[in-house]
């Protein structure tokens, strides 16, 4: 089963999956937007990895004046979000892979994404963050939460094993933890939260910074130069 596979399988009982699973992950959301600057006024976003909207719905809540472009792997999160909002008309949808994104330069004042980018190879991160940068607008943001390995093995190992505590304490059974270990192994590429900060930094962002974290799951926030 392939990436867009196994998010397909999963997408009727993703968002309680993540509410189950993911521990903080609602502060998580919240904390991707704290950092934009209060007077921030984005009128195109780009988000990537919809899933069935959790993000979305956030974005819109924030930012009801903006055209919001969403993008997912898996044709079934894009249906499924689509339908969530359904009245809503500002949205457009792309089922892509990150890796084949194509969009104008200086397109966006804002890209955000939640628990996606890791589902791509350390190299294609870097390339993503290449694009990014050129999708964004002077003056843009680029914010992003993403699960990211320790420094360190031992370090990396308490962050899963405190992951699946809290995970259990949250209601997730062994079918739960499995299904996402299984997939972890299979499609996840976790890179140390460290490396990520040159990628950006290679990629010519400014104002680079690691605003929250909890265990593996990491905010980053980075704006693009005048």
């Amino acid at each position: 089963m392939n990436v867009e596979e196994f998010y397909d399988s999963i997408s009727k009982e993703y968002a309680d999956l993540l509410d189950r699973t993911i521990p903080r992950y609602r502060e998580m959301l919240s904390t991707l937007f704290h950092y934009i600057p209060d007077d921030f006024a984005p009128k195109n976003i780009l988000e990537l990895g919809c899933g069935t909207g959790n993000l979305t719905e956030q974005i819109i809540h924030r930012y009801p004046a903006s055209m919001l472009t969403v993008v997912d792997l898996s044709s079934e999160m894009i249906e499924a979000c689509r339908s969530r909002f359904k009245s809503i008309n500002s949205i457009s949808y792309d089922q892509t892979d990150f890796r084949n994104l194509k969009y104008e330069g200086n397109s966006f004042d804002l890209v955000i994404s939640s628990i996606s980018i890791h589902h791509i190879a350390d190299s294609d991160k870097q390339l993503l963050f290449d694009k990014v940068y050129s999708f964004i607008k002077p003056n843009g943001v680029f914010t992003f939460a993403d699960q990211c390995k320790g420094s360190t093995t031992e370090i990396y190992q308490k962050h899963m094993d405190a992951w699946k505590r809290e995970a259990f304490k949250l209601g997730s059974t062994g079918e739960d933890w499995n299904i996402w270990m299984d997939h972890q192994e299979r499609h996840d590429f976790h890179a140390a939260a460290e490396d990520q900060l040159i990628w950006l930094t290679d990629a010519s962002f400014k104002n680079i910074d690691i605003v929250w974290r909890n265990l593996l799951w990491t905010v980053f926030y980075a704006e693009k130069s005048k």
